[in-house]
């Protein structure tokens, strides 16, 4: 079994494989935590509350899932970084086999790849240590709210002060924005990755991937939009 994993870890095919299922386990944690924020439109500050807070009863199952996930982002960056390095040395098989032009679009492909993963990974640190780890903001740990009787972090308010920041909207946005370009390119790689080659089929899983793309865009970008023009509000 060593030898198998490790044999996994040195092939080029192994590595597209272990990108390729991280990043199906990252985009349903960014679908099931977009579902999560969007409590924030609820009409009562009260449901993204008691959600946080049930969240954190269960510091156990919440631990493992974030390990979990750390695990999972490593790898997928490991992996894409192995893969876009070894795509860069082998630049002049490259060019004699596929061409100049189409050498470079795919460099180019794999270069925004690499850029937008960081970017986004510099986010996601951010974003954990504003909310989360409360360092950015230490007004955070007074914000306390009663909801059914029960004493909870009012995570309602912290999400518009944070979000009442012109500063950090953008920086979500941002990221938001290369999310979106991520999830549109790396999608199509990912089932092509797992054995998809049919071309009607393929087409399908593209148009899926911009509707996804879109709809995970829009979920997150609504909050601090709404923040912003006041249709949010303390």
């Amino acid at each position: 079994m060593t030898q198998g994993i490790s044999m996994m870890i040195r092939s080029s095919i192994g590595r597209k494989w272990i990108a390729a299922i991280t990043g199906l386990l990252m985009i349903g944690f960014v679908v099931v935590h977009m579902l999560g924020n969007l409590q924030m439109f609820a009409g009562t500050p009260d449901k993204i509350n008691q959600y946080a807070h049930l969240l954190k009863s269960m510091p156990g199952v919440l631990w493992a899932f974030r390990l979990g996930l750390i695990a999972a982002t490593g790898l997928h960056i490991w992996a894409t970084l192995s893969l876009a390095r070894e795509n860069r040395m082998a630049k002049p098989q490259g060019y004699a086999v596929a061409g100049r032009k189409s050498r470079l679009q795919v460099t180019l492909t794999s270069a925004t790849m690499v850029i937008s993963g960081s970017i986004i990974l510099g986010f996601v640190i951010f974003h954990l240590l504003h909310f989360t780890v409360q360092m950015v903001d230490r007004s955070y740990l007074s914000m306390q709210t009663v909801s059914g009787g029960v004493t909870m972090p009012d995570v309602y308010r912290m999400v518009i002060t944070g979000f009442s920041n012109p500063w950090i909207s953008g920086f979500y946005l941002l990221a938001m924005a290369l999310l979106f370009s991520h999830l549109r390119h790396g999608a199509a790689s990912v089932f092509q990755t797992l054995g998809v080659r049919d071309r009607h089929l393929a087409k399908i899983i593209g148009t899926g991937a911009w509707i996804l793309a879109v709809a995970l865009f829009l979920g997150f970008a609504a909050i601090p939009i709404a923040v912003l023009t006041g249709a949010l509000r303390p």
